[in-house]
């Protein structure tokens, strides 16, 4: 039940949630882990080469991170849905590429 009395407390206490801290972590981890593929981007890009890289790897993590990005709106997590969108970007443009350049 609403208190407002105790509004000042519970800010207080929300301030000192360690919760905060790990999901702020976890949220620059999920960010670097996003665009962890950026050098394979650039490294197609430059060369045009795509031997040696998985079509079938790229389409299933990237129809996983698809399914986790999905998930993120639907439970309005706002750092789920933008990492997972992140990486949908870099994903998707590892396996467009690989299908460029076959």
């Amino acid at each position: 039940m609403y208190n407002p009395q105790n509004l000042h407390e519970c800010e207080v206490e929300k301030k000192h949630n360690p919760r905060e801290i790990i999901d702020s972590l976890m949220t620059i981890i999920g960010g670097i882990a996003s665009i962890s593929s950026v050098p394979q981007v650039l490294k197609i890009w430059q060369t045009g080469e795509v031997s040696g890289i998985s079509l079938v790897t790229q389409l299933l993590a990237l129809g996983a991170v698809i399914a986790w990005f999905l998930y993120g709106l639907y439970i309005k997590n706002k750092p789920l849905t933008i990492t997972s969108g992140l990486s949908i970007l870099v994903l998707g443009t590892v396996a467009i590429q690989i299908l460029i350049y076959m």
